[in-house]
């Protein structure tokens, strides 16, 4: 048999075989997306269920307790998040075994709700400022025994450096003297803690209940700044301070930091267009536009800050 880089399972399949492992009847399973990790619908005669299958090479089933662990807390907190629904023996990771080897899933409620649309309101971002407050505030005491990769700069920018010069070295020069400004500037900033690590609308559901935050793909202890890099780049960055500064200070170094920290948000993305995902989508993605994009903010970066 030739080893499998990927496989997506049969989503009736997948249903029977999670209906003996969570001891409910599931009526249809629907794939809802495939990207880094697979997203299928469960129901079954009276609920929703989101299904998230990780890829087989990516995160420790451990690292994903600390995840589901993190949900749990936040809710406790009063966060509005996704309920994980936990396996009868109460673990809330399991493992599918599939061609490529095992693969860990969650289950989680399907949340009611709708993405935000354009145009985007000055009154949205500053309900989403305040959200992100109310995440940092209640991630403050989050403490597992499980372990998490965190989102300091040797996973978020020296490791995907390095992997994007060994598949394309043509911008080494840029690159290396931003990773070199990067880390001459964050070399004293020291605010840490919880970050969400993708903090955009995209993330986001307009509820019954208020805004609900989704995807903790990325959550890990790292620089707090890093959750302000995306909005802090749109027009809407005084609205979401606003209201995010009702509950916590945006420091002075905060401010500062940013710049930097957008830098090594664009290399870690510009990792995942021109390493990660041409692995199971093929090298013909890299010209999709993404990595060019991730390129230009990069230039533009440079000339203000080296």
């Amino acid at each position: 048999m030739v080893p499998t880089l990927r496989s997506l399972p049969d989503p009736s399949a997948l249903a029977a075989q999670l209906s003996d492992r969570y001891g409910v009847a599931f009526t249809s399973c629907t794939l809802l997306r495939s990207l880094v990790n697979d997203v299928y619908e469960l129901t079954t005669d009276d609920a929703r269920y989101v299904l998230k299958l990780y890829r087989h090479d990516g995160r420790h089933p451990d690292e994903i307790r600390w995840e589901t662990g993190l949900s749990a807390h936040l809710r406790a907190a009063g966060v509005l998040v996704p309920e994980i629904r936990p396996l009868p023996d109460g673990d809330t990771v399991g493992l599918l075994e599939t061609p490529e080897g095992p693969r860990a899933f969650t289950l989680s409620a399907y949340v009611v709700g709708s993405k935000p649309q354009p145009p985007f309101t000055h009154e949205l971002y500053v309900a989403f400022g305040g959200q992100l407050a109310a995440f940092h505030d209640a991630a403050d005491n989050y403490r597992s025994r499980y372990f998490r990769r965190p989102a300091d700069l040797v996973h978020r920018l020296d490791e995907p450096l390095e992997e994007i010069l060994a598949v394309d070295n043509t911008e080494e020069n840029l690159l290396r003297s931003l990773a070199d400004v990067v880390r001459n500037n964050l070399a004293q900033y020291s605010t840490a803690g919880i970050c969400h690590g993708d903090v955009t609308l995209d993330n986001v559901l307009l509820t019954e209940q208020g805004l609900l935050l989704l995807d903790f793909d990325l959550a890990a202890i790292g620089p707090l700044a890093a959750d302000f890099t995306g909005v802090a780049s749109t027009s809407h960055w005084d609205a979401f301070k606003a209201g995010y500064s009702v509950h916590r200070p945006i420091t002075a170094d905060d401010e500062a930091a940013i710049p930097y920290l957008q830098v090594v948000a664009r290399i870690f993305n510009l990792r995942f267009h021109l390493v990660d995902k041409p692995r199971f989508r093929g090298v013909e993605s890299r010209n999709e536009g993404w990595a060019a994009a991730e390129l230009e903010g990069l230039r533009a970066a440079a000339a203000v800050l080296t």
